[in-house]
């Protein structure tokens, strides 16, 4: 499981431990929306990185 998904659902719980009105669940419910999405970006542009870091540089040696 992505880490970003660990932890949208911490937060999830952490949120939703206590009873909610049903307007404050939807906002709560956005909140957590926004939280998943952001982590999953982070973690996406992470992976690409490291995917670009690791590819060898076209035109150039292997000095290694």
């Amino acid at each position: 499981m992505a880490i970003s998904n660990e932890l949208s659902s911490d937060v999830a719980v952490a949120l939703l431990a206590k009873e909610k009105s049903p307007q404050e669940l939807k906002k709560l419910k956005d909140i957590i929306l926004e939280v998943h999405s952001t982590l999953q970006e982070m973690s996406e542009e992470t992976r690409a990185y490291r995917f670009n870091r690791k590819k060898p540089q076209e035109g150039t040696k292997d000095t290694d």
